[in-house]
């Protein structure tokens, strides 16, 4: 059950630096989007070290090996986060969501932390294969969500892992909260829903580009189409 994937990444319309990173490999059938915090140089360093790694992960064993392989690379990633927390000082935090999807033999997996998304769409129907690890809450400083998770220093490493079958016709979207904060689940739908893979992902650039765009924005659309 072979699926193909096409993405993209933009900084949005407000921020210079774009600090989501992400990693496709329809080979592997693995794929991962991330969203950096912790200031520029800190985002940037905790969401590529885990695409990076992962770029070069070599997936082994029957599914349930692979599901424990990978648990126990993001616990030497966030081994990695904890030294560089300590270098940089005890003010410091750095850390990213993460959202990572792999499909194998007609099964699947999503490890998660923080609020970025995967999508599925299923006999017509869009649903959320995970729920966000945050929070929504509206204080004297304004609406905003605040996440209960993410792969970050210093603190404790907090992964949820979903494991799910997966259907010939199921589409996957995985982003960052830069893209479904800034469309609506129909606008999200119809593109998954679209004839081809390559079209839809041109519809959510297009329709979140013109949007106010005031966050980073990633996507990778999965699917046989």
């Amino acid at each position: 059950m072979y699926f193909k994937s096409f993405s993209f990444t933009h900084p949005g319309h407000v921020r210079k630096v774009n600090e989501d990173a992400f990693y496709s490999s329809d080979e592997k059938g693995l794929w991962i989007v991330c969203d950096g915090m912790g200031g520029h140089d800190e985002g940037n360093f905790a969401s590529h070290l885990i695409t990076d790694i992962f770029e070069d992960f070599e997936l082994k064993g029957d599914f349930e090996d692979r599901i424990a392989l990978m648990n126990k690379q993001l616990k030497v990633i966030h081994s990695l986060l904890q030294s560089k927390v300590e270098k940089l000082g005890s003010n410091v935090q750095i850390g990213t969501t993460l959202m990572l999807l792999h499909i194998s033999d007609g099964k699947g997996v999503c490890i998660h932390s923080g609020d970025t998304r995967c999508y599925n769409l299923r006999n017509n129907i869009l649903s959320t294969v995970t729920k966000d690890h945050a929070v929504e809450i509206d204080d004297f400083y304004g609406y905003r969500r605040v996440l209960t998770s993410a792969i970050s220093a210093p603190g404790d490493l907090k992964i949820e892992i979903t494991r799910f079958i997966v259907h010939p016709e199921d589409v996957y979207l995985l982003c960052s909260d830069g893209l479904y904060d800034n469309i609506s689940n129909q606008i999200i739908k119809t593109s998954m829903e679209d004839l081809s893979l390559k079209s839809g992902i041109d519809k959510l650039r297009f329709n979140v580009l013109s949007s106010v765009a005031d966050d980073n924005i990633t996507a990778i659309l999965i699917g046989k189409k």
